[in-house]
């Protein structure tokens, strides 16, 4: 076989690896033997004989110019790493896109737009504690009608820490989640619904100022496979979002916190509280609990001086799991009942009730009820990725101290909707927020509030394993009986560092 044959097998077994510029991986090729190539190639599938050659695309006048007789180069594996074999891989640290240290995975195939950080993320995980920084971006605003027409900008960098005992030399079944945030910029939650806040991840640590503060840190110690205790400083959006990865915090899925979370239990259950309880698990997963909690929102103070001056929260609730037809699924009870002074103007930082000019009497306890329901409706065979979900929740609050009287929404969540992108996202939600008779009566000589209802779709694009950015619209019936419906529309670019 001539050494030109030879030298255009090797090109084209470099085009289809790592699909770089034809004529910057072929200056760095060097010729091989017939029986060197048929050994590389035999370790990744089996040498085939007497067929004929299948070559990919043909790119560039190398590829034009090369005819290939008597051998067989069969399509590369897909693979990882910058170093050659690996999967996607750069077969030169020269090659583009390869800015990356030899074995880790390029650029666009990393899980963190920083890799390993230069070993340092590795070296932590194997010494228990596991890191992950996330930066998201924001521009929303409101097209028509609501409060207020204009575009906003603002974002946050969420900080994760976990640590886990028994790497660290601690008790075994031991954690600790620490989640810090940097709020900066602004959003369009006071322009379109107040009572329906636009952008949920924005509320905290703080809505409408630059920020940063330790939102979570919770402490969790598992007793046996099915029971753990936990205590301190909890992210309810944290605890949600580990009960229903559906939910995504307001930074992937769903914007409006509406369309994710149980508003009805807003006023009893604060944004970041300080707490204790007992939890049930289910293969993983949180079954049931019994949780006693200050009912004060702390997110930028350790609340430890104020701890339960406004008396406490008890919350119980229980998570039934079906398989309907083969179909996963759960059922959700929820309850909760606070002992100290309440109002319907205080939504715990949930949302932002318009109460300019109102004098509203407080009241002794409050409570609520909820349902939560999810169901898979459909999975493809071939990749249970790909899958169709329905999720929706009801609940019931104490009209004297909620601004809420009822709440209840329902989404379908769609996992690879489009076949060759897998990891892209769809969803849509609806949602109605029943507004506390008291607030209505209130306002009547003020501002007259009406009940909330929106619509929201999204479609969430995986750029990169790192890097997601959605396109979100929002069309929502404000609670200002003057207000004219407010149609939203806004892009979220969520980055894992």
């Amino acid at each position: 076989m001539s050494s030109l044959r030879v030298t255009a097998i090797i090109a084209i077994v470099v085009v289809a690896a790592c699909q770089s510029l034809v004529a910057q991986s072929t200056a760095s090729l060097r010729s091989v033997s017939a029986s060197d190539l048929t050994a590389s190639t035999a370790a990744h599938e089996t040498a085939l004989q007497d067929t004929t050659l299948q070559t990919p695309e043909p790119q560039g006048d190398v590829l034009r110019e090369a005819v290939l007789q008597d051998a067989v180069v069969p399509s590369p594996p897909i693979t990882v790493g910058c170093d050659v074999g690996a999967p996607n891989a750069c077969d030169t640290m020269n090659d583009p896109g390869c800015s990356c240290q030899a074995g880790e995975p390029c650029l666009c195939d990393r899980d963190h737009l920083l890799g390993d950080w230069m070993g340092l993320r590795s070296g932590l995980a194997e010494h228990g504690v596991v890191t992950d920084v996330i930066a998201t971006q924001f521009y929303q605003g409101v097209a028509s009608g609501g409060n207020e027409q204009r575009f906003r900008y603002g974002g946050k960098l969420d900080y994760f820490f976990t640590f886990l005992g028994e790497p660290l030399g601690l008790n075994k079944g031991f954690t600790l989640l620490m989640h810090a945030e940097t709020g900066f910029g602004k959003s369009s939650n006071a322009d379109a619904a107040l009572l329906a806040p636009v952008n949920a991840n924005m509320l905290t640590p703080l809505p409408f100022e630059d920020e940063t503060a330790i939102t979570g840190f919770q402490v969790m110690q598992a007793l046996s496979e099915d029971w753990a205790v936990t205590a301190g400083r909890i992210n309810t959006f944290d605890l949600f979002n580990t009960m229903y990865a559906q939910t995504g915090r307001g930074v992937d899925r769903f914007m409006n916190i509406s369309s994710f979370f149980p508003m009805a239990a807003s006023s009893t259950i604060p944004l970041v509280w300080n707490g204790a309880g007992v939890l049930k698990l289910h293969e993983g997963q949180i079954q049931g609990g019994l949780l006693v909690l200050d009912n004060t929102n702390i997110p930028t103070v350790s609340g430890i001086d104020d701890l339960f001056a406004n008396g406490a929260t008890i919350a119980g609730l229980w998570r039934f799991f079906t398989d309907f037809g083969g179909r996963p699924g759960s059922s959700l009870f929820l309850g909760t009942y606070g002992t100290g002074t309440f109002n319907s103007l205080d939504p715990a930082g949930w949302s932002f009730v318009p109460g300019d000019g109102l004098v509203v009497p407080d009241a002794e306890g409050s409570w609520s009820v909820n349902y939560i329901g999810e169901q898979q409706l459909w999975a493809d065979r071939c990749n249970p990725e790909r899958q169709v979900g329905l999720f929706s929740q009801w609940g019931l609050a104490d009209e004297e101290t909620s601004p809420y009287a009822w709440c209840m929404n329902v989404s379908l969540d769609f996992a690879g909707a489009v076949k060759s992108r897998p990891q892209d996202r769809i969803g849509a939600a609806y949602f109605y927020n029943g507004l506390s008779s008291d607030l209505k009566t209130l306002s009547s000589t003020v501002a007259p509030l009406d009940d909330v209802q929106g619509g929201e779709v999204y479609y969430n694009a995986a750029i990169t394993p790192w890097c997601y950015l959605t396109t979100d619209l929002q069309v929502i019936d404000p609670a200002r009986e003057r207000a004219d419906t407010a149609v939203l529309v806004g892009t979220r670019l969520s980055v894992s560092l």
